[in-house]
């Protein structure tokens, strides 16, 4: 599991990109095909086990309709909320010397590296959120009726 910077970097880029693809409604194939990439790489991406070049990054981003620094920015945002609440919810000096360690480490050291991972996909939807649920889009407009005629009732969704 995540040990290092780079891997927690990772973990939460990942996190942040199956989020905004999610938010969308999309498939791991669609936004795949969007960016240029097949499905198995975004799908290594969005659990943290790659981190991409700034090429791919762009591509993503570009898929998401927004430059690759508006990207970074949510991914930055996500990573610094990430350790705000690992900060917070980390027992007072758990081991020794344990303010002197960087605070993905304390967190593990807490909360095991399950815990990590949970504890970043809870930060990262909170950070992209805003504290505020999403909203389901709204329906497509039905057609009106034509002169002289009665609307028709609105279709029932399928049941799943």
């Amino acid at each position: 599991m995540a040990t290092s910077e780079s891997q927690i970097y990772a973990l939460v880029l990942g996190r942040v990109i199956g989020y905004l693809r999610e938010q969308r409604a999309w498939s791991q194939a669609e936004l795949a095909a969007a960016a240029g990439l097949t499905q198995p790489t975004l799908s290594r991406i969005e659990r943290g086990q790659v981190l991409p070049d700034a090429f791919t990054l762009r591509q993503l981003a570009g898929a998401f309709g927004m430059t690759s620094a508006e990207l970074t920015q949510r991914i930055d945002a996500a990573l610094e909320q990430t350790a705000q609440v690992a900060r917070s919810s980390a027992p007072a000096a758990p081991q020794k010397n344990a303010s002197k360690l960087p605070w993905w480490q304390v967190a593990i050291a807490a909360a095991g590296a399950a815990g990590l991972a949970g504890l970043v996909a809870f930060a990262v939807g909170s950070a992209l959120d805003g504290g505020k649920k999403p909203r389901s889009p709204a329906p497509p407009p039905r057609p009106a009726a034509p002169p002289g005629r009665a609307p028709t009732p609105p279709a029932r969704p399928p049941r799943r």
